[in-house]
């Protein structure tokens, strides 16, 4: 199989943006029919999300290369949840979309293994969809860490490791000392890098970066030159294509960029209150995305 980011890089090409779309579905702010399915209680919603993500994976594939589905949304449905993520995974990757898995893994020894198990590799015997990349938590350190590289290299997966995020509170701890704690993380992440670098010289293991810093962006570009960013915070949180450029190349490489509420909660926009439903206005929001990034992923 080839290595992630060559994966990741071709599927790009194909789909022309790097563009990615979280699924974070919020049981509160779904769409009809859905919103009313998960009244009638866990074992109903978790079905309505199945529907839901199915109907919506087919509105994006089409438009993207890659997904990224938030387990926490799926994990308050308890077992039925966790199969309705699942499915999710697994139709996504039917329909031909990457699929990375946002679980914020890291923990120490045999727990990381069994979390990369879990996600990288399938699970105990092939109880869970296979999935293309994972988002790793490093703070642990590096024994809790080795796991994950481990599986990624066994399974030609993708790690995105958390080195600057988007939330507000984040420079609590991770500007915290000199060199600040995120540009230590930074360089570690590049060091591990180095051992899984696919043919167009990036390597399976990238970075979270958050596109609501992009004055931070050229930085941890210079620190982490081989590392693909996931730029989260596109859309509802502030992130905006401005300054974005200097997490690609010149063909469009070595970034994906998350939007999650501001595609999922589309349906709702006054502006696009004359498309007929909810798969219109998701399609146009996703349409516009790419349209919006098309100026600073292409670069020739």
């Amino acid at each position: 199989m080839m290595l992630f980011p060559d994966r990741l890089n071709a599927a790009i090409d194909a789909k022309g943006s790097p563009a990615m779309v979280g699924l974070d579905p919020r049981l509160d702010s779904l769409p009809e029919p859905f919103a009313s399915q998960v009244l009638a209680g866990p074992t109903q919603a978790a079905a309505a999300l199945m529907q839901y993500h199915r109907a919506l994976i087919d509105v994006l594939a089409p438009h993207i290369a890659i997904i990224k589905p938030q387990s926490a949304f799926f994990e308050v449905l308890g077992a039925a949840g966790f199969a309705a993520l699942a499915d999710a995974c697994a139709y996504a990757k039917d329909q031909g979309l990457l699929v990375l898995m946002d679980a914020k893994r890291g923990d120490i020894g045999s727990t990381s293994e069994a979390y990369a198990s879990a996600f990288l590799g399938g699970g105990f015997q092939n109880a869970f969809p296979k999935c293309d990349a994972l988002t790793i938590n490093p703070y642990l350190g590096s024994d809790a860490c080795d796991p994950f590289l481990t599986a990624a290299k066994n399974n030609s997966s993708g790690l995105f490791f958390l080195v600057k995020t988007s939330n507000p509170g984040a420079g609590l701890f991770q500007n915290h000392g000199t060199p600040p704690l995120a540009d230590v993380v930074a360089r570690q992440v590049e060091n591990w890098g180095k051992a899984s670098l696919g043919a167009g010289g990036w390597s399976a293991v990238g970075a979270v970066v958050g596109a609501t810093r992009p004055q931070e962006l050229a930085h941890f570009r210079a620190l982490m030159p081989n590392a693909i960013l996931l730029l989260p915070g596109f859309g509802f949180q502030g992130g905006t294509a401005n300054g974005l450029s200097a997490a690609f190349d010149k063909h469009g490489h070595g970034a994906v960029v998350n939007a999650s509420r501001s595609i999922l909660y589309a349906y709702k926009r006054e502006d696009l209150l004359h498309l007929p439903d909810w798969q219109t206005r998701t399609e146009a929001a996703v349409v516009e995305m790419k349209q919006q990034l098309a100026a600073v992923s292409v670069q020739s």
